[in-house]
């Protein structure tokens, strides 16, 4: 009984962290799934497959197991995992591709832009699960309330807006993933990253 009370508390203390943290966003439930594809071997090994050398060193235990709870697709513990590998970790983890998608759906809990480039990458010539998380990712990072953008990651904004619209106009992708762009260029265009004046509207609906 005691242990049921102590989980339920760390449950309250999660959410409640996780709402202070991301302004609400996705807190309080299931933000993303696990499922296919999830990368159970590799998360419990440590140790990454061979090919994927690019994705770091072996993992410690602390870093293997927040892997493994993020697995579950609980939005508190995404948000543990970015805070503990960072954004420039998950991108280096996502180079295995056992990893790739679990780490491109916990960026959405980054602290900053400096991923936005690479994300729009994905959105724009990753696979359909890879782009879609992508999207995803990038439309709650734009959903937070605007502060001052630090000097580090100005550019790394404007170049991801510049890729978002470089998307939103390629007639040759897919219309989702061009709807996608043009949400996101819609949030993020009061951070002086892109005109409105310059985003498309022929996919709105008529």
């Amino acid at each position: 009984m005691a242990r049921a009370a102590s989980g339920a508390s760390r449950s309250v203390a999660l959410g409640a962290a996780c709402a202070l943290a991301l302004g609400g966003v996705h807190c309080g439930r299931k933000a993303v799934a696990g499922g296919a594809g999830a990368p159970e071997a590799a998360i419990a090994s440590g140790v990454l497959p061979a090919g994927d050398e690019d994705a770091g060193e072996p993992m410690s235990d602390r870093e293997r197991a927040a892997w493994a709870d993020a697995d579950a697709g609980e939005a508190a513990e995404m948000l543990r995992l970015a805070d503990l590998v960072g954004c420039s970790g998950l991108r280096e983890r996502a180079s295995a591709p056992a990893l790739r998608l679990l780490a491109v759906k916990a960026m959405r809990y980054c602290s900053d832009f400096s991923e936005l480039p690479w994300l729009a990458d994905l959105a724009t010539g990753g696979g359909d699960d890879v782009a879609a998380e992508a999207l995803d990712s990038i439309l709650d990072l734009a959903a937070r309330p605007r502060r001052a953008v630090d000097p580090e990651d100005a550019d790394e904004l404007h170049t991801g807006c510049a890729a978002l619209l470089a998307l939103a106009r390629a007639g040759d992708r897919p219309r989702s993933r061009r709807v996608g762009a043009v949400r996101a260029l819609r949030m993020l265009a009061d951070r002086g990253c892109v005109q409105r004046a310059d985003i498309p509207t022929e996919l709105d609906a008529k």
